[in-house]
């Protein structure tokens, strides 16, 4: 939660060459959390006059921002540029000397992230959801201490990269769900932090194979989830040498898991709209979450046990069983 909302003065300019000049800028900012917004008629240079929590500019027309067109001296938490037909933006165009809790660009129409837009940028969260990225060059987010979360939701990125974050160590969430990933590649994750568990986000694309190697490098998963994608199987390897907390995969095609999951620490396991799991493993899964105490989300399934002359049905997070109905050979009249 935000502590404090502070307003300050802005005064917008464009200095960089070949900007066409923005005459006016309609902001939005707050003196307290408590406070009403104030609304602020601005031209030229974003500046700080005093001390500042959150700073909205939202439904203008910006097509570019250009070098320095925001500098921030003073205290500031929250950034957020909205709906302003954001374009391109140059290196440079952010001098913010201290640290932001929250930088968003929403809702804009940005196709490339640039090296040298965000690697100075202190802070902690940057979300660009809701744009229109396809490309993210190579070092666009590198040597970046401050960055800890990336939202790169509801748009056209097509890979991970490996080679994203070098020197940004401290990056434990990447969110990029509503985008068109078909693969996760080996290594995707190498550069991430450490030091703490990871929160990754990989819904609603068309990931169809991850590579056995592409979590080799990171550490403990506290979330993964990779719902609404076109999964067959899961490799072994993402089990191995780490825990993995919170897995859900509702929503693929699965057939069944690696037997390493039923040795894992996981705490918590969804696949619900797997139509097609393997009857064999849904037996599997019912041990291992009944011996390890694992919250589980079943899909809609039932299998038929002979040998027992039961039906096993598996739905949401209960099991039970059934007597198998029998048909009669005996025509009756």
């Amino acid at each position: 939660m935000y502590i404090l909302l502070v307003v300050f003065i802005a005064i917008a300019r464009i200095s960089s060459e070949n900007c066409d000049e923005i005459s006016q800028l309609n902001l939005i900012v707050y003196k307290t959390i408590d406070s009403a917004a104030e609304n602020i008629t601005t031209s030229a240079i974003i500046k700080l006059n005093d001390d500042a929590f959150h700073l909205l500019l939202a439904n203008q027309s910006i097509p570019r921002l250009c070098v320095n067109v925001v500098q921030i001296m003073n205290e500031l938490s929250v950034l957020q540029i909205i709906n302003s037909s954001v374009a391109d933006i140059d290196p440079g165009a952010f001098h913010i000397i201290p640290t932001l809790t929250l930088l968003k660009i929403n809702f804009n129409l940005l196709t490339t992230i640039k090296s040298g837009v965000f690697n100075n940028v202190k802070a902690k969260e940057i979300d660009l959801s809701r744009n229109f990225i396809s490309v993210i060059e190579d070092e666009a987010f590198d040597n970046n201490t401050s960055l800890q979360v990336l939202k790169l939701n509801h748009n056209a990125i097509k890979e991970i990269n490996p080679n994203w974050f070098k020197n940004s160590h401290n990056v434990y969430k990447l969110s990029v769900i509503y985008n068109e990933l078909t693969r996760i590649p080996a290594y995707a994750f190498k550069n991430l932090a450490t030091n703490r568990a990871l929160k990754l986000r990989l819904s609603a694309n068309r990931i169809r194979e991850i590579d056995p190697e592409s979590f080799a490098g990171c550490g403990d998963i506290d979330i993964l989830r990779l719902n609404g994608n076109k999964l067959v199987s899961l490799p072994r390897e993402i089990f191995i040498n780490r825990t993995i907390r919170l897995l859900e995969v509702n929503t693929n095609r699965l057939l069944c898991f690696p037997d390493v999951l039923y040795e894992s620490k996981l705490q918590r396991l969804e696949f619900l709209e797997n139509s097609q799991f393997n009857c064999t493993c849904l037996g599997q899964v019912r041990t291992f979450v009944i011996k390890s105490k694992v919250d589980i989300m079943y899909p809609a399934i039932i299998c038929e046990d002979k040998v027992r002359e039961v039906n096993w049905v598996y739905n949401f997070n209960k099991t039970y069983e059934i007597p198998l109905l029998v048909t009669s050979t005996t025509e009756r009249f």
